[in-house]
This record gives structure tokens, C-alpha cells and sequence, in this order.
């Protein structure tokens, strides 16, 4: 399981990525699991869905130590037990990413690069803001778009929330170094800002804003 990005972006938030060649067996072989973590692996019929289960803790005991743990509240958000950082995680085809931070509220998406986007941009995108995509970088922008949408659902922490109306992306070019989005509802309206990378057919988007700061 080799690191293929690690990236220490500030004194207080690391983002590591890493490429799951092994089989699931391997992958037992270097975690240690607690039992109701080997009751929700074998709920999993998916043997992908199982890999990218134990790679992402993995990942996060050989950063953090055994004995660090990792939790879903019942927005699904990832939470940390035995630990006062945040993280964020995401997993597509075969990389599993995290992204932890002291004092930041953080937020990862990773996505394989297909045009599959094509068929379901009018599903989360605006008129506005499919009149901004760059034709000639179309996949790009539009996974910029999808990917961003989803940190910003991870940092308001729930999924009720509409992916047109309640989410918005301020217009920008597929090669700006960074963008941004709000999510606009009564309860709650934050702005955010995002950067990217590519590597290997895959974006990975990730935002980070200061703990409590709102």
C-alpha cells in the first residue's frame, strides 16, 4: 500500500493518499480491527467496498497509531475516538484518501475522471452553473464542480441538503489554483474555498477553514 501523495498543507492539516494494490487478506494482515469493525467489514457484500473499509483504516493507524479510531455519526460523518483532530475521507476505484486536521474542519472528495458526468450534470449543477463549464476541459470542470459539492456537504455534515439550490460554486476556470462554494440555507450559510489535484485519470478536490471561526 504505497503512499502516492502526502502533502503537509499547513502546521496543522495532512493529506495523504494512497493506491490499494493488495488483496483484502493483505490488508487484514496490517490493521487491527475492533469487533464491531469485523461485524460492519462482513456486512459488506462488495469485496471493493470491504478493501476500501480496511485500507482507510489502514491508512489511519499508520498515521495516527492503533489506537485511534474512526466513527460515523448518523449524518455519516466520520468522527475520531481517542483523538481531538478532524478527518476527512474519501475512496474511488483504487485509492483511499485522508485528510486530518488540528483545529480545522476539513473536507476531501476523490473521483475517477469519466464522462459517465455527462449524463447527470443537470442533477447537481445550476443553469448558471452549467453555463460556466469550459467546453474544452468539460470532464474536468464538471468533476471540479461535483467534487467541491461533496466537501461542502461534509463540511455543513449533513446530507439533507439540495445539490442546486442549497449548494452553490462561484464561477471559475478549470485551471484556477483555487475556487469556491457556499452552502446557502436558513440554518446555515458558510463560504469555502477549494484546491485540487490530479494524478493518474483520478481529482482529488479538498477544503480546509479554521475551527469554529463561524
Amino acid at each position: 500500500m504505497p503512499i502516492c501523495n502526502q502533502i503537509q498543507i499547513n502546521n496543522s492539516c495532512r493529506l495523504i493518499v494512497w493506491k490499494t494494490s493488495e488483496p483484502l487478506e493483505e490488508l487484514l494482515h496490517s490493521v487491527s480491527l475492533t469487533p464491531k469493525e469485523e461485524v460492519k467489514l462482513n456486512s459488506f457484500g462488495s469485496q471493493s467496498r470491504k478493501i476500501e473499509f480496511v485500507a482507510t483504516r489502514c491508512l489511519l493507524q499508520l498515521s495516527l497509531g492503533e489506537n485511534v479510531l474512526i466513527e460515523n455519526d448518523e449524518h455519516g460523518k466520520p468522527h475520531l475516538i481517542n483523538s481531538d483532530l478532524n478527518i476527512s475521507v474519501s475512496h474511488t476505484k483504487s485509492y483511499v484518501g485522508i485528510l486530518i486536521g488540528d483545529k480545522y474542519t476539513v473536507a476531501l472528495d476523490m473521483e475517477y475522471l469519466s464522462d459517465r458526468v455527462y449524463r447527470i450534470a443537470n442533477r447537481f449543477l445550476s443553469e448558471d452553473e452549467l453555463d460556466n463549464i469550459d467546453e474544452k476541459n468539460k470532464i474536468l470542470h464538471l468533476y471540479q464542480h461535483w467534487c467541491a459539492k461533496e466537501c461542502l456537504i461534509k463540511m455543513y455534515g449533513k446530507k439533507d441538503v439540495h445539490l442546486i439550490n442549497e449548494l452553490k460554486i462561484a464561477p471559475f476556470s478549470p485551471g484556477s489554483s483555487t475556487f469556491s462554494g457556499q452552502v446557502c440555507r436558513a440554518d446555515f450559510s458558510e463560504t469555502y474555498t477549494f484546491q485540487y489535484l490530479q494524478f493518474d485519470n483520478h481529482l482529488l478536490v479538498y477544503s480546509i477553514k479554521k475551527a469554529n471561526s463561524y
